[in-house]
């Protein structure tokens, strides 16, 4: 829902504003890599993530199925960054928290390359590609992910909304508090 994604990237800078007393710098990805070249920027991506000092990621159901956004998140650690220079920001449906929450943590348990998408075929065989020849096969990569995964425990914290029954939202009229480091996602009650 891109009004909802817009919204949270508006809460998470008026947040930003509040705690840093200036406007963020920001570079995003779909409005800074020419989306009809993906192939030639795809050589300078480690140059423009080890530009960043944070990568906020905006994770709603479909994030871990897009291959580029986990190649993103992926470039971003292996650059010389940390784990924890990523903010973990869910997106769920209003009404259907708990089965969006349930989704988002089934996927960074069972991520796998392979069954990811990116809007173009060929796109998807030349990442795919470039992970098989650096790693030797997708079953590797997968592992390396699901440490980062791990070591960010985000699966746990969506584990541990779903089991107090805690959604998060965006906006949301019952909002309760927020969300850590979400940049204004608000916890349904």
């Amino acid at each position: 829902d891109a009004d909802a994604k817009w919204a949270a990237v508006q809460q998470w800078r008026a947040e930003f504003v509040a705690l840093q007393g200036r406007e963020p710098k920001v570079w995003i990805d779909k409005c800074c890599i020419d989306q009809r070249n993906i192939e030639a920027d795809l050589r300078c991506l480690p140059v423009f993530l080890s530009g960043c000092r944070r990568l906020v990621v905006f994770c709603g159901p479909t994030y871990l199925t897009r291959l580029w956004c986990v190649v993103e998140l992926f470039t971003f650690v292996h650059c010389g960054r940390k784990v924890a220079d990523l903010s973990f920001c869910p997106l769920v449906r209003e009404g259907h928290e708990d089965e969006d929450l349930e989704l988002l943590e089934a996927q960074f348990e069972s991520f796998d390359a392979e069954q990811c998408t990116c809007f173009l075929r060929e796109d998807k065989e030349k990442l795919l590609g470039i992970i098989r020849n650096a790693f030797g096969d997708l079953a590797s990569f997968n592992e390396e992910v699901k440490s980062i995964f791990r070591q960010t425990r985000w699966a746990t914290e969506l584990r541990q909304m779903r089991q107090q029954r805690t959604a998060w939202s965006i906006a949301s009229p019952r909002a309760a508090h927020k969300a850590p480091g979400c940049g204004g996602l608000r916890a349904a009650g």
